[in-house]
């Protein structure tokens, strides 16, 4: 068995950016999610009007899901995980940090 050890503080800028990156990562794959329904949703307009009626494609707005999940996730997830290490960094002296058992 390893020896326990007790994370007390962690660097906010290091967490905050892997965190960010696993954000952007996600938002990439809910963007793709999001512009194969844009996809369906303007097939399915396109095939419920006229023949006559002439509508974009939709490829805008895909690649606007695809990048903004993109950016926003990174965004938000750095955001995000920065406040979430300042408040664990406030309170781990408080309360106890996490233990991890090393080797």
């Amino acid at each position: 068995m390893g020896e326990l050890k007790t994370i007390t503080k962690v660097p906010v800028g290091a967490v905050a950016f892997m965190g960010a990156v696993i954000y952007a990562i996600l938002g990439l794959i809910s963007g793709i999610i999001s512009a194969i329904g844009i996809a369906i949703g303007v097939s399915a307009i396109q095939n419920a009007l006229p023949s006559t009626t002439m509508l974009g494609s939709g490829a805008g707005l895909e690649a606007s899901a695809i990048i903004g999940g993109l950016v926003f996730g990174f965004i938000g997830g750095y955001i995000i995980v920065a406040i979430v290490a300042l408040i664990y960094n406030w309170l781990a002296p408080r309360i106890g940090g996490v233990k991890l058992e090393l080797e």
